[in-house]
């Protein structure tokens, strides 16, 4: 039990790390937007890579590296889509959801395949 929850500290730290990396991303985006004063959305760019680093270095102390960066793809694949969604009024199209579902499976299953630590014709 004690294992399982300082692991889930990690996944966290990890998710967040995928959260602030998308609010990256809208902060860049909203580079362009003429409402929203340009150094605000420099500050908020530089200042979001910045806790999204410090969240995933975090995790790294007790997740894999194949666990932490899994988990930070899927959380910031979501969370950009849906933001672009939420605060763009992008379309998330079935092509779109199909294409999350297929990046969220094959990164699971890479991370299943390193975990299992097969060799795949490695010889030592």
């Amino acid at each position: 039990e004690e294992h399982m929850s300082s692991k889930l500290r990690y996944y966290l730290h990890s998710g967040l790390a995928g959260c602030f990396g998308a609010a990256a991303g809208i902060s860049a985006k909203c580079i362009s937007e003429p409402t929203i004063p340009t150094p605000l959305c420099i500050a908020s760019l530089i200042f979001c890579n910045l806790l999204m680093w410090l969240n995933f270095t975090a995790a790294l102390q007790g997740l894999r590296t194949v666990e932490a960066t899994a988990c930070t793809t899927i959380v910031n694949f979501l969370c950009a889509g849906g933001a672009g969604w939420a605060l763009f009024g992008e379309v998330l199209s079935w092509y779109w959801c199909g294409g999350i579902g297929f990046i969220v499976s094959g990164v699971l299953l890479l991370s299943l395949d390193s975990a299992t630590g097969k060799t795949h014709g490695k010889t030592e």
